[in-house]
Order: C-alpha cells, then structure tokens, then sequence
C-alpha cells in the first residue's frame, strides 16, 4: 500500500506538520503542565487583547477557505481531551457536550486554530492565541 503525500494528504491545510507535531507534544502533557496552560487561559481569555485576536481569527479561517482544516483539526483533539469516562454519545446539548472535554480544551483550540492560519493572522493576534501554551509547547519546537 502506498501513501499519499500530496497536497490533498494535508487535512490541515499548509500547517499541517506544524499540526501533527502539537498534537503529538499536546498528548504527551503532564497534569502540572495542564493545569499551567489552564491557569493563564483563564487570565488571558477575559482580557480585550484576546478578544480582539479571537475575533481576527474567525474572520481570517473564514476568509482564508481553510474551514476544512479547522474541522479536521476538532476529531484528533477531542481524542486528547475528552474527560476520562465520559460518554461517546452524541450529547444531548452544548452544556452537556462541554462537560465532557477537560478544561485544556479551549486553550489548545484556540492554538489548533491560530497554527492553521498563522500564516494569514497578523503575529500579534497569534502571539495572543499561543501564549497559554508559548512556553509549554514553543513554537519553535514545532517547525524544526
């Protein structure tokens, strides 16, 4: 059996291997880790800075065409944080369906997200999304 490296072997568009390698380095998180990424989540998620990049992100994954990486993206990251011993069910509501992904998991959707466009968001609005996991996950780690 061959492999398809072509474009189309890319789900997650240019980043891909950018990608690949988060999530490898996202499953491998230990609880001290986690519970630092959540903590400065929780502080920079309420502030104007993030809100303004989060805002930019949607525009540039909409504008970009890329809504597809961003949906192929949300299977593998379930996978990593969906709660030990919650219910693979379909959920019955959003509420329902939250309660049963950790907490890690909107800080590291938000990177998913801005590493599937980061070549079309301006840096600070990155820089902005990245910065729960900057130093947990470097960026530098993950193009080299």
């Amino acid at each position: 059996m061959s492999h398809d490296h072509s474009p189309t072997s890319q789900p997650y568009g240019p980043a891909t291997p950018v990608i690949r390698r988060f999530l490898v380095r996202l499953a491998a998180l230990g609880g001290t880790e986690r519970e630092t990424v959540i903590t400065r989540y929780a502080a920079e998620s309420v502030t104007r800075g993030w809100h303004y990049a989060e805002t930019a992100l949607g525009e540039v994954i909409e504008r970009s065409g890329r809504g597809g990486a961003q949906e192929a993206v949300a299977g593998p990251l379930l996978q990593l944080v969906r709660r030990p011993g919650a219910s693979t069910a379909p959920p019955a509501s959003d509420a329902e369906a939250l309660d049963t992904l950790e907490p890690l998991a909107e800080p590291a959707l938000a990177a998913l997200l801005a590493l599937v466009v980061q070549d079309l968001l301006e840096p600070k609005d990155f820089a902005t999304l990245y910065t729960p996991l900057a130093d947990i996950i470097p960026l530098a780690s993950l193009t080299s």
